[in-house]
């Protein structure tokens, strides 16, 4: 506990704003990284951030990190492609199977763009999608969609249950945007969004 914060635990704290003012009192300060907003944006889905986040900060347990944890696995392969250890960077963007299904996402938003590296990615969404807009909306939710469902795929494929397809998954991450982003209102005087509300079936 930080010196002279003692005094904040006299007594017992029912007002929100009370808490609110210890919790800022004991908090250490930071500044925000440069990926804060492709994480903890307004309308994410937790489940998928909560992955994201993980795989940011490389806290995931991929085969690589279980066994520098000392942890007896059979083989730190890929169980997408085989041909490579399973690290994080290798995972999201460098295997055939996500680089692909990222790729899918990115035509659907019709960005002439090839997957490079898990750096490479982040790097690019961080500095590129800021605002509201609609295209912004879509891609942050596609983007953490995206690494949530290779992470789902890959547990399901590690604990013995049937290989999905890359179609399939890219139906998954459609349908949770259509879920968040269908029926509201957007600016539909550009034709441009009103490609993309057609191709991810939010008109």
């Amino acid at each position: 506990m930080e010196a002279g914060a003692s005094h904040l635990f006299l007594g017992r704290v029912r007002d929100l704003s009370v808490r609110w003012y210890i919790w800022e009192e004991l908090r250490s300060p930071a500044p925000k990284v440069a990926w804060h907003h492709m994480v903890w944006f307004s309308g994410r889905i937790p489940k998928h951030t909560i992955i994201v986040w993980m795989a940011i900060l490389n806290r995931l347990p991929t085969r690589v990190r279980l066994l520098r944890m000392g942890l007896a696995i059979e083989s730190d392969s890929c169980l997408f492609c085989g041909n490579k250890a399973e690290t994080r960077d290798h995972l999201f963007f460098e295997c055939h199977f996500a680089k692909d299904l990222w790729s899918s996402i990115l035509d659907l938003c019709c960005i002439p763009r090839v997957a490079c590296s898990w750096e490479g990615e982040l790097a690019w969404a961080s500095l590129l999608l800021k605002g509201n807009s609609l295209i912004v909306k879509i891609l942050k939710l596609a983007w953490t969609g995206h690494v949530y469902s290779v992470w789902k795929e890959r547990n399901s494929r590690l604990f013995g249950n049937r290989a999905r397809s890359k179609e399939e998954l890219l139906g998954d991450i459609k349908e949770a945007i259509q879920l968040l982003l269908g029926g509201k209102s957007f600016n539909t005087a550009g034709s441009s969004n009103i490609a993309l509300s057609a191709k991810w079936g939010i008109a």
